[in-house]
């Protein structure tokens, strides 16, 4: 995120006009260290806090930016829910879309004929809000989520058993995945060996896919879908730039954590420029829209096809297209927001795949 934050200022002429100071907030899961952080840099001077935190924690820290008047950009993984409605006057938020990329796949998979569903989760999704989404994305499109299948935290005990039980009293299912960076490869492993990846279709969204982590797993023995909030392969000469200038700093420097800082910066350009609330952002993932009644991004969805890469026999992602007009699936999201704040739920405390920042 650094090293995007750094380079996007250096490609939109900020960086002789910004000093960049950092401070740790661990995990992002707890509240009370992320104010102690926000607070010291507002007190040395600091006019925007670009912070990689989920909406709760934003919401906690908000009184210190709206009394002294400072700016705090949230980079937002897109798998929580904000519990606050309308806006945080004095935060914007950049997000992944997780929740969103969950939508879409569930989109693609419905339109390929598929009604039944079995989702398969890691201890660590489960904590997060995809699991919700995946299963009001399928009622929505006329079908089911017949099993909820959640796999160990301890990797020892990690089992798909149950999964391919379903599955096989179950035919014309497709498997639903949501597991992140070595959880996800712990899956698409398991899933090859129970032969369940070339048996059934598989669907996955946003970190299931993210680029890196691909490539260090695997091919399943069959290509599978997704939905991502963008890929290196996106064919516009702004993701061009965005590519060339990360790969040159290191080979995997272009991720989805190095596209956020990007966007950072170019939120901090158009601000410095005079306009208080941009409206629109040219990322190398695509326009990005910042939505004036919650302040959140609205940016372009890409469904992807997860290939072999015939060098190492790994994953890839192929075929990347955009997924279109996603204004329905956003109303049905914000509905999906509007139950949960309603209602009691729990939810981890932590920045989704924080880690791996």
């Amino acid at each position: 995120m650094m090293d995007g934050l750094r380079s996007g200022l250096q490609k939109t002429g900020m960086d002789s006009r910004c000093g960049v100071v950092s401070a740790s907030i661990g995990l992002a899961a707890k509240n009370e260290d992320i104010y102690a952080r926000c607070e010291q840099v507002l007190l040395d001077g600091a006019d925007v806090v670009v912070a990689y935190m989920n909406p709760l924690s934003a919401e906690y820290v908000h009184p210190l930016f709206l009394g002294s008047g400072k700016r705090l950009l949230v980079l937002d993984s897109g798998y929580h829910f904000p519990a606050f409605r309308g806006r945080l006057s004095n935060a914007w938020f950049l997000s992944l879309q997780g929740n969103l990329c969950c939508r879409v796949i569930m989109q693609k998979a419905a339109a390929d004929g598929y009604r039944n569903f079995a989702l398969s989760c890691s201890f660590y999704d489960a904590g997060y809000r995809p699991s919700y989404t995946y299963t009001t994305a399928a009622e929505d499109r006329g079908g089911t989520v017949g099993l909820s299948h959640i796999t160990p935290l301890r990797r020892a005990e990690f089992s798909l058993d149950k999964l391919a039980g379903y599955l096989e009293e179950n035919k014309g299912t497709a498997m639903l995945a949501s597991f992140c960076g070595d959880m996800a490869e712990d899956f698409f492993r398991e899933s090859r060996r129970l032969e369940l990846s070339t048996a059934y279709d598989t669907y996955g969204a946003a970190f299931t896919a993210e680029e890196e982590w691909l490539a260090k797993i695997p091919y399943p023995g069959k290509d599978w879908d997704a939905a991502v909030p963008w890929a290196r392969g996106i064919d516009t000469p702004a993701n061009a730039e965005f590519v060339r200038t990360m790969v040159s700093i290191r080979e995997n420097k272009a991720n989805v954590f190095s596209l956020l800082g990007w966007e950072a910066a170019l939120f901090i350009a158009a601000t410095e420029a005079g306009m208080p609330e941009p409206t629109v952002l040219d990322s190398p993932r695509g326009q990005i829209r910042i939505n004036p009644v919650t302040q959140f991004s609205e940016a372009p969805v890409y469904y992807a096809r997860v290939v072999k890469d015939d060098r190492n026999g790994n994953c890839r992602l192929s075929d990347i297209r955009e997924a279109g007009d996603l204004e329905e699936e956003r109303t049905y999201l914000q509905r999906d927001i509007d139950y949960i704040q309603g209602t009691t739920a729990n939810s981890w405390l932590n920045a989704y795949a924080c880690l791996d920042s």
